[in-house]
């Protein structure tokens, strides 16, 4: 047998992330980094906590439905909330629903199951959804309220002309006109053009020329054009003329108007927008997706009447999203899926390819639009996934997370392609994997469902853009049991989560804990809940397979920015067993408000922090390993004890707890979830606390009949909430290694004795 001693095994940089690999050799690796973020030292610092947005108003109007979208307004003007076929916004703190001018909704269609596109462009945001409502646009007029009107104004049917007898002929042209302000700035949209040769006429300022039946625009159930602010715009051409000049307009909904402008007048006027070879502004067509660069809209996945057209793109004017004439449309090699761009590049997404797309219509048709396929095989399973950042531009594929810059295509997430693999399996539905880009932090963060039982997103990937993007890019989670994540958005720089109930929560690194949702209370009586940060490492062999170790003890290292109380667990040679190690509970924090603090204890420093530094031994018996991994997570610890807090009486008919020493003293705020027990039977049975009904009784579940009524000493135990963790690193001593193998026997490859 040979022995040799071996210097302390440190790990400090966790910048890796997770990997898949169980048996990666290298230390920055992890197996779960969940409710952690990498710090730009690569340490780890549990994520933010959460809370809902509005404890007043917390509910979208339409109740317990799922939030499809979060928009940020131009640049954290507001916050626009989607759910079904409505858009909310707060107005200051009540949510108040976007409606058109008769009181439509945005979206004529929309179900929980549909899933919104959107793009903003110059303070105005269009949207549409994957059940083909009307294309719309959400912006602030001059006067500072929300509008929607439908995207386009459609063609216009010929009037009736009815002239004087003559001898001239003259062309007229109609379309709809509407201009609109957002801010200060105004915009116009004009529809298509119709044209009518009015023959054997007198000269109209000899004797007019008399339209009706003008059409008249209105909005039925599924539009929101402003009706009585939109115009019907009426050219001319002089006697046997094709050059159309302006005679004059009539507001939508009169349906009459005289013609008597002579021809030397009618030249002075300004010309049909379509004179100097600009196409007709068709309206946006029905659409799945739309992405605007470059002042460009692009539209996909196009229908037309009932016929769907999945390969199908079509490209709106240059700098009018709202026109696209029909000929502007390309057919791709590939069922489209999603759209984007990365440094003004438009790239569009398909099932299986991805393409770039160069060249673009001018606004007479010239040009074209050419489709280069980036790749055959990563494609795009949601379009919601899409986040441009850095210059790259991330999204969920095939089988991973992809990143291009327009021209190459790579795969980033070859370390966890097995989560990815399972997460896909597990999901109700691809298409709500929600992405969004954390300026801030450098981080794209994902939403998605890991959960097969779960309704909805259930966990957040993170892709750290800090550590370079590569083919092992670094990778992080959140989860939580509260924590359901139908959509995401970043605005006032924090992280805010619309979950599947119709509420909105924002993420802050204050915040300590997770609101828990308890739909049949008010929100401001909802209880926390602990978040769980659980660290695991990939399994250490200390440099050698040769020998067996003795890991003795270990020092663990954090920053003190909070009590907190900390489990680690040995996981020796890939899961055969489990040592925990005695827990770290640090308590030399003083917390403000805290009723039951000791004033005198020598735990306790007034406004010390500083740095944590435990150690702790491993556990006796059976100490050589070959491998070992280390687990770093809440412990479920002592919260307080009948040492602070005096005896309790208990009631086991009514299942009531009641402090012996009230109203010196009270319960803990946050007690609800936590689990009491009591010397009664040694401490052997824990009863969750179902609810703190005063400072001095709490409610606990008893389904099993188990409390007894007396007086008695007591536990209280739990995951404690509001405890962060600053994870700085830890070195592992190893006393001595051993060649203790099992060695070969003859026979051992099969072959006879």
């Amino acid at each position: 047998m040979a022995t040799s001693s071996k210097s302390p095994f440190e790990v400090s940089d966790f910048s890796l992330g997770i990997t898949d690999d169980p048996f990666e050799s290298n230390p920055s690796y992890s197996i779960e980094m969940d409710n952690f973020n990498i710090e730009p030292d690569g340490s780890a610092l549990s994520r933010p906590g959460s809370d809902i947005d509005d404890s007043t108003n917390p509910q979208i109007p339409s109740g317990t439905e799922r939030i499809g979208a979060m928009i940020n307004y131009a640049n954290d003007s507001n916050l626009l909330i989607q759910s079904l076929d409505k858009v909310y916004f707060r107005d200051p703190s009540a949510y108040t629903t976007i409606t058109g001018p008769i009181g439509n909704d945005v979206f004529s269609v929309g179900a929980a199951t549909n899933n919104i596109s959107y793009a903003q462009w110059n303070k105005q945001v269009y949207l549409t959804n994957d059940g083909y409502p009307r294309p719309m646009k959400i912006y602030k007029d001059s006067a500072g309220d929300f509008q929607v009107n439908t995207s386009g104004l459609p063609a216009i049917a010929a009037p009736t002309y009815t002239p004087a007898a003559g001898a001239n002929t003259y062309l007229y042209a109609i379309h709809y006109q509407y201009e609109y302000t957002v801010g200060s700035q105004t915009f116009q949209d004009v529809g298509p053009t119709t044209q009518t040769t009015v023959s054997a006429a007198d000269a109209p300022d000899a004797n007019q020329i008399a339209l009706s039946v003008i059409p008249v625009l209105s909005n039925g159930a599924s539009d929101n054009w402003d009706t009585a602010t939109i115009t019907v715009q009426i050219f001319r051409t002089i006697n046997a003329g094709t050059t159309f000049y302006r005679v004059g307009e009539a507001t939508n909904g009169t349906t009459t108007f005289n013609d008597t402008v002579s021809d030397a007048t009618l030249q002075t006027n300004v010309l049909m927008y379509t004179q100097d070879g600009t196409l007709d502004y068709d309206p946006a067509p029905l659409h799945k997706f739309i992405h605007i660069v470059n002042n460009i809209a692009y539209y996909g996945y196009i229908k037309d009447g009932s016929v769907e057209y999945p390969f199908k793109l079509r490209q709106s004017i240059p700098a009018n999203p709202s026109g696209c004439p029909a000929d502007f449309e390309i057919d791709l090699e590939d069922e489209i899926t999603g759209i984007g761009s990365v440094s003004s590049i438009p790239i569009v997404f398909c099932e299986r390819y991805v393409y770039r797309l160069e060249g673009n219509y001018d606004q007479f048709g010239r040009g074209g639009i050419n489709f280069v396929r980036i790749s055959d095989t990563a494609g795009c399973i949601s379009h919601l996934s899409i986040v441009s950042a850095e210059g790259s531009i991330f999204w969920a594929g095939n089988d991973g997370i992809y990143e291009s810059d327009g021209y190459n295509v790579r795969k980033i997430s070859d370390k966890i392609n097995s989560r990815y693999r399972n997460m896909k399996a597990a999901s109700s539905d691809v298409r709500r994997i929600y992405g969004k880009f954390d300026e801030e932090n450098r981080r794209v963060v994902w939403a998605l469902q890991q959960n097969s039982s779960s309704p909805d997103n259930d966990s957040v990937l993170q892709l750290d853009l800090r550590w370079g993007v590569r083919p092992h890019s670094t990778f992080t989670t959140w989860s939580g049991s509260t924590l359901r994540a139908a959509s995401l958005e970043f605005f006032n720089e924090l992280l805010h989560r619309g979950d599947d109930n119709g509420y909105v929560f924002y993420h802050d690194q204050d915040l300590l804990s997770d609101r828990k949702v308890d739909t049949i209370v008010a929100a401001a009586d909802w209880e926390t809940q602990t978040i769980i940060w659980n660290y695991k490492s990939c399994n250490y062999n200390f440099g050698s397979n040769f020998f067996r170790k003795k890991p003795t003890r270990m020092l663990l290292t954090a920053r003190n920015i909070a009590n907190t109380s900390i489990q680690i667990n040995s996981i020796d040679d890939d899961g055969k067993r489990i040592r925990a190690l005695k827990p770290i509970r640090w308590r030399r924090n003083f917390i403000w408000g805290d009723v039951n603090f000791v004033w005198g204890s020598l735990d306790c420093a007034w406004n010390s922090y500083g740095v944590i530094e435990q150690w702790r031994r491993f556990p006796a018996g059976g100490l050589r390993v070959s491998y070992i991994q280390l687990q770093i997570t809440n412990a479920y610890s002592v919260i307080t004890s009948s040492d602070s807090l005096g005896l309790v009486t208990v009631d086991a008919t009514a299942n009531t707890i009641t402090l012996v020493d009230a109203p010196t003293r009270a319960w803990p705020a946050e007690i609800v979830d936590y689990f009491i027990s009591t010397a009664n039977d040694n401490y052997s049975r824990q009863f969750r606390v179902l609810s703190r009904d005063s400072d001095s009784v709490i409610t606990v579940v008893d389904s099993g009949a188990e409390l007894v009524s007396g007086n008695f000493e007591w536990l209280l135990k739990g995951y404690k909430r509001g405890e962060p963790l600053s994870l700085q690193g830890y070195t592992v001593h190893i006393a001595n290694e051993d060649q203790n193998q099992m060695t070969y026997h003859t026979g051992d490859d099969g072959a006879n004795a």
